[in-house]
């Protein structure tokens, strides 16, 4: 089934129990920003699938750790996961969700006209994800993506001033440094959301 034609279905069957999931998009950014924090494993998943599942008391509170860890798993694999795509040429990070809020929030306005305050905790993460590879190149954050890939040319004596606006234009709107090299499991799954935002070109 294509994007299009498949129905909507946020549950999911595990152990033999029904599972109502909200993978609304802030939901999940909020539930990337648990994976980047310094805490227990055991905590990440306990609060990742209090903030997914709906009801949460009726249901994943009695399961081991590892199973809790597989039901994440799955949540993600029905509920967030996208398609892959062929990874984008540049390899220095161009996006961040948290830092870069704002100009998503004023790209999604402009472009759609759509408000993503007022969408908390009702734009499924996968339509998030389609309406922002879909945002033109007009954009606050295609422009500042665009920025963040920018080559300096080499200095050939006459652009010395074009290599200036660059570099200070890259100072200006460069990501944070951040760790989270090595990441497996889940971290790793939750940690690089981004990478389903970008596409080429």
């Amino acid at each position: 089934m294509g994007f299009l034609t498949e129905q909507t279905d946020n549950t999911v069957q595990f152990l033999g129990r029904r599972y109502v999931v909200n993978p609304a998009f802030d939901v999940v950014l909020e539930i990337q920003r648990l994976f980047k924090e310094e805490l227990p494993q055991e905590k990440k998943i306990g609060q990742a699938l209090r903030m997914l599942i709906e009801k949460p008391s009726e249901g994943f509170r009695n399961l081991s750790f590892a199973d809790q860890a597989k039901l994440l798993e799955e949540i993600y694999g029905q509920c967030i996961h996208v398609k892959k795509r062929p990874p984008v040429r540049q390899s220095m990070r161009v996006l961040d969700f948290e830092e870069d809020g704002e100009y998503i929030y004023a790209s999604f306005f402009g472009d759609y006209g759509l408000d993503l305050i007022e969408l908390q905790g009702i734009l499924p993460w996968r339509k998030f994800i389609a309406l922002f590879q879909g945002l033109s190149e007009k954009t606050k954050i295609r422009e500042v993506m665009r920025i963040r890939s920018m080559e300096i040319p080499p200095y050939n004596g006459r652009n010395g001033k074009s290599i200036q606006q660059i570099q200070e234009l890259k100072s200006y709107y460069a990501l944070p440094a951040v760790g989270g090299g090595g990441q497996g499991g889940l971290d790793a799954l939750f940690y690089a959301l981004e990478a389903q935002a970008m596409r080429d070109g």
